[in-house]
């Protein structure tokens, strides 16, 4: 899924802040059990605040950089991780977070490969699509979209479900060298220990996903949520009643796809098209 929107260049300001975070401990010779009771605070929260998995606000950062002796530094990368997520559109900025703190990520896909499986030319012609783009917002987009396929290699990284259509193996995208990298990598994903792959075929006669894609995420310190994309209005949910439709809307689309394995042999047998 995903629109032609450009993306942030940078990680969600929680998981960026994090970062900083313990950088600026290490270098204070602290120990996450130090900062935390020099803080008040539990060794869990200043764990998954380094991890990206809480949003400190500005009375943490300004009690955290006296704390640490920073001389203000770590406030400012606050304000900077804040500033630069401003940038952007609010839901992109949540998507990314989401993305971020989710244990298990559910989506279905009609048109394009998801960007969570995507190439970099693949990628690149995507968002050449979008009117008015410029070259070097290109590629800063690519970038940020690499960027955010690298939670999957992650440790603790999500699970990650995805229904394709199978329209999405044949619709040309880029160029034949293009179609033929990106199925390849599609393949090769399905050694992926937290990746399941499924391909809903055009015999399955079902229309339960014609309105577009969408994604399903759940973790346990999150609330579950829905991202609903359209072509100009892309929403993020975690209304009950809208996570509920769209979870049913999933299980219906899960239920007329190809198993797994199946599912592999109708790529590569696509893919041959392209080669």
């Amino acid at each position: 899924m995903e629109n032609a929107e450009p993306e942030p260049a940078l990680k969600a300001p929680s998981v960026e802040f994090g970062v900083h975070l313990r950088e600026y401990r290490i270098m204070a010779g602290k120990r996450q059990k130090e900062l935390a009771v020099m803080l008040g605070w539990s060794v869990s929260k200043i764990s998954m605040l380094e991890r990206g998995e809480r949003r400190a606000d500005e009375e943490f950062a300004r009690a955290a950089d006296t704390a640490l002796e920073a001389g203000g530094g770590l406030l400012t990368r606050w304000r900077e991780t804040v500033e630069h997520a401003g940038r952007f559109s609010i839901w992109l900025a949540q998507l990314v977070e989401i993305e971020q703190r989710a244990d298990m990520l559910r989506g279905w896909e009609p048109l394009i490969i998801p960007g969570m499986l995507q190439t970099e030319q693949y990628a690149r012609a995507i968002f050449r699509g979008r009117p008015g783009i410029t070259p070097d917002l290109v590629e800063q987009s690519v970038a940020a979209r690499m960027d955010r396929q690298c939670i999957l290699e992650r440790e603790n990284g999500p699970t990650l479900w995805v229904v394709l259509d199978e329209g999405v193996l044949t619709r040309p995208i880029g160029s034949e060298e293009v179609m033929a990298e990106q199925l390849a990598k599609l393949t090769a994903m399905d050694d992926h220990p937290r990746v399941h792959l499924h391909v809903l075929p055009h015999d399955a006669w079902l229309t339960t996903g014609l309105q577009g894609a969408f994604m399903l995420a759940g973790g346990p310190e999150m609330p579950d949520t829905a991202y609903i994309e359209s072509i100009t209005l892309s929403q993020i949910t975690a209304e009950p009643s809208r996570v509920l439709d769209v979870k049913s809307r999933y299980e219906m689309l899960h239920g007329e796809a190809l198993p797994r394995r199946a599912s592999l042999q109708l790529i590569e047998e696509k893919a041959k098209r392209w080669k």
